[in-house]
């Protein structure tokens, strides 16, 4: 009884401790080859780099937090979807079929609004609070690009990116006070970071310069650019 008394006494003074939080990972779309085969620099030879880099990161998370720790994985289904068509594939069965083998269902958008939903979070069981957030997939400075040279070539329409001006529709409220977010995209340190800062109110580490995903596993920078993360 006095272990219960205490517990109870300490979860009125930290009421955080009795509040489920999440860890969030998105996953953009990959290119079509289509689009990409006659440029210099091509994206996106492998269709699964933002799938394997994410649950390459889960694997990480499990060893440092352990096994039970909440991880929401969302996907940007259309990309994979018509990826899968061009090379006659099922590539959200395959995408499931990994995730299964690390725990995890993904949970599909298929637009920016449908993400912002999936981010509004209010501290309960159902919608825990954001404890960490990272982002793998296509950027430039001012976006995050779910379809990059797949459905658009690098250009910034809606509703297939979450551009600087949109992140008033992602709030605070739904990440902890320490809450850790990274966007492992090109160039997103050159300003998607600092404007989610100002507007989420949550640092974001974003690189400066170009990420590479072609070794497998977590992205690094491009060499040989002098890239660098920033925050």
């Amino acid at each position: 009884m006095v272990r219960l008394l205490a517990l109870a006494f300490l979860i009125f003074l930290c009421p955080e401790l009795s509040r489920a939080y999440d860890i969030v990972l998105i996953s953009g779309g990959p290119a079509l080859r289509s689009h990409e085969r006659f440029k210099v620099n091509t994206h996106d030879r492998y269709w699964g780099n933002f799938v394997d880099s994410a649950l390459a990161r889960v694997k990480e998370l499990r060893k440092e937090f352990g096994p039970d720790d909440k991880i929401t994985w969302l996907v940007f289904r259309p990309g994979y979807i018509r990826r899968g068509i061009e090379e006659k594939q099922d590539y959200l069965k395959i995408l499931e079929e990994r995730g299964q083998l690390h725990g995890l269902t993904p949970i599909y958008f298929d637009d920016k609004e449908q993400l912002f939903t999936l981010l509004r979070r209010n501290g309960s069981p159902e919608k825990p609070l954001i404890a960490r957030l990272e982002y793998y997939g296509h950027s430039n400075k001012k976006c995050w690009m779910f379809d990059y040279s797949n459905r658009v070539d690098g250009g910034a329409i809606e509703p297939l990116v979450v551009h600087v001006d949109d992140l008033e529709n992602i709030s605070g409220s739904s990440f902890t006070p320490n809450a850790m977010c990274v966007s492992y995209g090109c160039h997103s340190g050159e300003e998607f970071s600092q404007r989610w800062r100002m507007v989420v109110g949550r640092p974001m580490v974003g690189a400066v310069g170009k990420t590479d995903y072609s070794a497998g596993g977590m992205p690094k920078l491009s060499e040989g650019k002098g890239g660098s993360w920033v925050y």
